[in-house]
């Protein structure tokens, strides 16, 4: 069996993997070594696509592939992740030290896999994943690069195992004008500031939050569009106003709205400074030690 990786850790089932769950998966190549070295690389990597979607039922929403790393977004049906990437990257890394004739790994150890559970950072997400090409300097538009499938979303393409239709849905009811809408958000963002999700796992978040202005002023559907986030910092910011919470209700809606907010990415210290507590006492309310 080919090396990809750290195999052990691969191996080990992720505990917070959820049937139904949408996820941005992101892997890369150890060092400085490449992933991709010519064409067919890309090909045969986009065939595996293909292959663990059949396998494993996934849906495909976007994936951009670069030279040293790769981006995936889909959706999981069944709690099979770890099964569906571990044959992804154990096939790649056979064909490609088999072609090479080389020994060692592949990828850089275990894949990261990041949660998109609102339909405003799934689409977020998408566009983050479309524009890093781009962004890596790799070409001179997003328009332009091949090895990814914006394609998909902005051109007359009949025939395709991406699922563009669950991110257009929430952009329009017709689906050209979800097109023209998607093609004009990507223009629109593509000069916001962008961190690598590889050296900073919250780059998505950061981009996000600069993007989500651009992308509510153009899409037709607006009523819940990052509705259940602004209620979150809504009911934060009652919280913050009130001098103590001391009863048992109060204190129950306050560890629901952490662990909510945990849930959608926010860090302990960044829900500490949006309450107004100190860390340890936000811990002490996720362990119930406060009552």
């Amino acid at each position: 069996m080919e090396s990809i990786g750290n195999s052990k850790k691969l191996m080990v089932g992720r505990k917070d993997i959820i049937a139904g769950a949408i996820y941005h998966i992101t892997q890369r190549a150890p060092g400085k070594e490449l992933l991709f070295l010519e064409k067919n690389d890309y090909l045969r990597f986009i065939f595996l696509i293909k292959k663990i979607k059949k396998d494993f039922n996934l849906h495909i929403f976007c994936f951009s592939l670069l030279p040293n790393h790769l981006h995936l977004l889909i959706k999981i049906e069944e709690a099979n992740l770890d099964k569906a990437m571990k044959k992804l990257f154990q096939s790649y890394a056979q064909y490609f030290n088999k072609k090479y004739q080389r020994k060692g790994h592949v990828f850089c150890g275990v894949y990261r896999a990041s949660l998109c559970d609102r339909d405003d950072y799934l689409i977020t997400a998408s566009i983050y994943i479309h524009l890093n090409s781009y962004k890596a300097n790799l070409i001179k538009s997003p328009f332009l690069y091949k090895w990814h499938s914006l394609d998909v979303y902005v051109k007359s393409v009949n025939s395709t195992f991406i699922d563009r239709k669950t991110i257009f849905e929430f952009l329009s009811p017709n689906q050209e004008r979800a097109g023209n809408i998607y093609k004009n958000l990507i223009e629109d963002v593509s000069g916001i500031d962008y961190e690598n999700i590889l050296e900073n796992k919250r780059a998505v978040k950061t981009f996000y939050e600069k993007a989500f202005n651009f992308i509510k002023e153009k899409i037709e559907n607006k009523t819940n569009f990052g509705s259940e986030l602004f209620e979150l910092e809504k009911q934060a910011e009652i919280f913050m106003a009130k001098d103590r919470v001391s009863s048992v209700e109060d204190k129950s809606a306050l560890r629901y709205l952490i662990q909510q907010l945990r849930s959608r990415g926010f860090s302990v210290s960044e829900i500490a400074k949006k309450l107004g507590y100190n860390r340890c006492h936000i811990y002490d309310l996720l362990s119930n030690k406060t009552g």
